[in-house]
């Protein structure tokens, strides 16, 4: 790994700003005015995208305020009653989150983990063997004080804590699927490179070592789509890529001229960067080229950036010089405010190399045993295994139509980018899966195109010392895992939140022997679920807008039902009541409505409570009779729109069924509020 020269830190500090101010170059970013011509997504003229390397959400955001990361009051709960917080590592012990602290451990240095293909589902489905598969240091985290620049863009611009990685494994099928929109599998290319790293083994970006023995990739690519569609494009590279130029894998552009567009917008070398200058570069032609570009008005309409390995934030490549190498982009920006207005700046990251993040990844179900989907799964299987997603990874969505320090839960993955490319540029993304698409959202519900220049404003803390530290960093002890451990504090506080179009339900039906979970999407976009019996056997269920799924459960006493959906939603029954409960969002009427049915023969209940978290009341307690069921309406209006019912026996106090969620009307809103609490 090249290592970054301080001199090149210090001359670069205008990211440090005085105490409790924004880095300077993210105020000018703010403070430039939207191209605004129509209002809609034809305003945005340039997209450029930078994927860095192997970070997880919570890895790098879990602390942050207000997105849903290690206070997420619906967490997962593992086989074995603990929080998925609480990693069993194998051995008998467990392992919690515990802090990279760059101060005063090298974590920032770190060597990469595991994470290549993740073998089978059902080694994952309970999402509880990260410790035995990925060491401790899987659960390993930054804060705000280690990665200041990052945590500045989240507060002033839009984070997703809801985006995936496309598969579960390594770099290369990752960013088959951002360059491609398919690792293989959707064109019938069933072989080692959907779910490993196949390349020619070629980590730089000179043709002249491409090895004339590997046989490359035949199926078209995006950009070729862009092209033929009159789309400008190019890929930014130095001569050092880290190999992440996807690219270089295909025919197409392999053997070329140098003169030909597929060489000059895929495979040319930016100047001033050579195998002389590689092993110690800091990015310098690579900015350089990018603000020749800008300056001069030639900025491709879509443009791809491949950072050097130094700065790729790879386990080993601290995430310092990612954000220095950030920072010296949006300097770029802010210098020439007339291409920043109508620009989107699309940060992401390939894979979660082999960092815990507490959010199983969606997945398509194959069979009845594991679920449901009424979703085609075509190019979506390997070798008899589910493919996709893969765990949370950091997005951060910078542009004029971003700004305000929004959190947007809305499923995505690295297609949605190709997807938010379609919509713009209306090219048609040509090889993206059934389940893919109907799944993950384009990226839309991201901006604001209707304000010119929304106000806002923020309190960051100084930055001023993180530079130093970061070129400290590399030589100070490894990080260990604490011997007492304790669950990470999260930021409190909420964050604006964009409406997504998600609307779901779970209504527990019961008749004298059976009972039923159905689940039901009358949202618009296409829903995902989980469902557990005991907090195992968890099965998946996709579900299009519109469609239900009846689900059998155990009619028996002393079961247990949990149900998971996005943003927030959670269910939770136990079996063996002779009580049937709907939960409905009636829009037009701004509320609420909770039925609550005993059967007809069965005899009157003891006495149940209805209690309801947020607003911390009582809505109900009494006894339930079949002859009087009871249906209790709660208002809901902006800025109250989270809701967490429990229905609890008043003599056992044990709880019966809770509904959690948010309720989704197409109006921002707040993030949860219960996120950033302290854990019970």
């Amino acid at each position: 790994m090249a290592i970054l020269k301080r001199r090149h830190f210090l001359m670069h500090s205008s990211a440090a700003a005085a105490a409790g101010a924004l880095p300077s170059n993210i105020r000018k970013a703010l403070a430039v005015t939207p191209n605004n011509r129509t209002g809609t997504l034809n305003d945005v003229e340039h997209v450029v995208i930078l994927m860095q390397e192997n970070r997880s959400f919570d890895h790098y955001f879990g602390t942050l305020k207000g997105v849903r990361g290690y206070s997420d009051p619906r967490a997962p709960i593992l086989p074995d009653g603990q929080s998925v917080f609480s990693q069993p590592d194998g051995k008998g012990g467990r392992v919690l989150p515990f802090r990279f602290n760059v101060a005063h451990t090298s974590s920032a240095c770190l060597g990469s983990l595991d994470h290549s293909w993740k073998g089978t589902q059902a080694a994952w489905n309970e999402w509880d063997t990260w410790v035995p598969h990925k060491t401790p240091m899987t659960m390993g985290y930054f804060t705000r004080q280690d990665i200041p620049y990052y945590y500045a863009l989240a507060d002033a611009f839009t984070v997703c804590d809801s985006y995936h990685a496309s598969l579960f494994g390594p770099t290369n099928p990752n960013r088959l699927f951002l360059f491609s929109g398919t690792n293989g599998l959707a064109v019938g290319q069933d072989g080692k490179q959907a779910i490993d790293n196949v390349d020619d083994g070629n980590w730089s970006a000179d043709m002249a070592h491409d090895k004339p023995d590997f046989t490359p990739f035949t199926w078209s690519t995006y950009p070729e789509a862009l092209q033929k569609a009159g789309v400008s494009w190019k890929v930014y590279q130095e001569y050092d890529n880290f190999g992440d130029n996807p690219l270089a894998s295909f025919a197409q552009f392999r053997n070329l001229s140098r003169s030909s567009w597929q060489y000059q917008n895929a495979r040319s070398i930016v100047p001033g960067s050579s195998t002389e200058t590689m092993k110690e570069t800091d990015g310098h032609a690579l900015i350089k080229a990018f603000e020749r570009d800008v300056a001069n008005g030639t900025l491709p309409q879509v443009s791809w950036i491949v950072p050097p390995a130094a700065l790729s934030e790879h386990p080993n490549a601290p995430p310092g010089y990612g954000e220095y190498l950030i920072s010296r982009l949006m300097d770029i920006f802010v210098t020439h405010p007339e291409v920043w207005k109508k620009t989107v700046f699309i940060l992401n990251y390939d894979e979660n190399d082999g960092f815990f993040d507490h959010v199983p990844a969606p997945v398509p179900a194959l069979n009845a045993v594991a679920g449901f989907t009424d979703v085609s799964t075509q190019g979506e299987v390997y070798h008899g295994e589910t493919v996709g997603l893969g765990p949370g990874v950091p997005a951060i969505i910078i542009s004029p139509w971003t700004k305000g320090g929004w959190v947007n839960s809305e499923l995505f993955d690295h297609t949605s980018v190709l997807r938010f490319l379609e919509q713009r540029f209306q090219v048609e993304v040509p090889h993206l899966t059934p389940w893919r698409r109907s799944v993950c959202g384009d990226l839309t519900s991201v901006f604001d195109f209707s304000q010119a220049n929304p106000d806002w404003q923020a309190h960051l803390p100084d930055t001023a010392t993180y530079l130093e530290e970061t070129r400290r960093s590399c030589k100070l002890p490894p990080p260990l895992v604490p011997v007492v451990q304790t669950m990470p504090v999260q930021e409190q506080g909420q964050k604006p939140a964009r409406a997504i179009a998600y609307d779901m339900t779970a209504d527990w039906l019961v008749s004298a022997t059976t009972t039923t979970l159905v689940l039901h999407n009358i949202g618009l976009r296409t829903a995902t679920f989980r469902v557990s019996l005991n907090h195992t056997n968890t099965r998946h269920y996709t579900l299009r807008m519109g469609s239900a799924v009846r689900i059998p459960v155990p009619h028996r006493h002393g079961q247990t039902v949990q149900v998971y959906g996005q943003n927030g939603f959670y269910r939770f029954f136990r079996t063996g009541l002779p009580l049937a409960m709907t939960l409905r969002h009636d829009k037009e009427k701004s509320c609420m409505v909770l039925d609550l049915t005993p059967l007809s023969s069965a005899p009157d209940f003891s006495t149940v409570t209805v209690n309801e978290a947020y607003s911390q009341q009582t809505l109900l307690s009494q006894r339930l009779t079949a002859r009087h069921p009871e249906s209790l309406v709660l208002a809901v209006k902006p800025g109250t729109m989270w809701y967490d019912l429990t229905i609890n026996s008043a003599a056992t106090h044990k709880l019966l069924a809770q509904f959690s969620g948010h309720c989704e009307n197409g109006i921002p809103d707040w993030t949860d509020p219960a996120i950033g609490q302290p854990h019970q």
